[in-house]
């Protein structure tokens, strides 16, 4: 696995200014990896759909030989998330009248949440509304332009994982990290980097990258607390779930740590095609509400 720190670094733990003994990148990856396993199925599915020649029936086969995930999916099939007027008993059906791109995403995002199943200093249930926005919000960015619609939503609804594998296997480094920032006024991100040598997006998409995600879903995890304007592509993946975010922060949603004002919506989403696009789904109320029945079928 590619290290995103010095070699030396890398290898073992660092001291930081003040004392504080941290890991290394890749020794927290090795650790949360052995804690905290992808199930074998988001595995067998991610290898099974890397490549566009598959059936209904292998996808249902690969999902079926993991009877928590096959129950979780028919219930969000069957949920107000989607609101087909009769039940699906199958998970077949389910591929069939989802599509393979929805039940990939539902499935994949499913089976991180189930790996990563509670927080410390993290507000878990606002931690997830906020990234479920993210994700749908990036979905339609990518419907809309059309590109990404295969990944856009589970980048969005993963981009925060490291955020929460860092406060579930190194909660006091994270609250040194929220405290610090939150006493000198500057980002959490820019504390992370002095006392840590990385930041937790850098840790999830590490993680992502030990999980053999896709590379472009790996950056888009690593990569999002990245400055939109920095990016060379408005319409990468990395940059709908910047775009994405932006909206979901400018109506005051906690992401688990951070609460927000509402602010001016972002430009982008007042004029066409955007706007149309987010008034189609109800506007971001219909958006919130469809975040509540993905989470009551998933995470709760």
């Amino acid at each position: 696995m590619r290290s995103l720190l010095d070699p030396d670094e890398a290898a073992g733990t660092n001291e930081s200014t003040d004392g504080i003994v941290t890991p290394s990148l890749d020794q927290l990856v090795e650790e949360i990896s052995e804690l905290h396993p992808l199930p074998a199925v988001a595995t067998s599915i991610l290898r099974l759909t890397e490549h566009d020649r598959f059936s209904a029936h292998e996808l249902a086969s690969a999902i079926m030989a993991d009877q928590a995930l096959t129950a979780k999916l028919l219930r969000l099939a069957n949920s107000a998330y989607y609101g087909f007027p009769r039940t699906i008993g199958t998970v077949r059906d389910a591929v069939v009248l989802l599509g393979f791109r929805t039940v990939r995403s539902t499935t994949l995002a499913s089976c991180v949440i189930g790996a990563l199943p509670n927080a410390n200093h993290l507000n878990y249930e606002e931690f997830w509304h906020f990234s479920v926005s993210t994700g749908m919000l990036a979905e339609m960015l990518a419907r809309t332009e059309g590109v990404h619609q295969d990944t856009a939503f589970t980048a969005g609804v993963l981009h925060n994982i490291g955020l929460l594998a860092m406060d579930q296997q190194r909660p006091d480094l994270l609250g040194a990290a929220i405290a610090r920032g939150e006493e000198q006024g500057t980002s959490r991100h820019e504390v992370e980097r002095e006392l840590l040598g990385f930041t937790d997006a850098e840790l999830g998409g590490a993680l992502a990258e030990a999980w053999s995600f896709p590379p472009d879903l790996t950056e888009a995890i690593r990569d999002h607390a990245n400055p939109l304007d920095e990016l060379p592509d408005p319409t990468s993946l990395t940059a709908f779930v910047l775009r994405a975010r932006l909206l979901v922060r400018s109506h005051g949603v906690a992401d688990g740590i951070e609460h927000l004002e509402r602010t001016e919506l972002p430009e982008e989403w007042t004029a066409p095609p955007l706007s149309v696009t987010l008034k189609r789904s109800g506007g971001m109320e219909g958006v919130l509400d469809k975040v509540e029945a993905f989470l009551e079928s998933t995470v709760r």
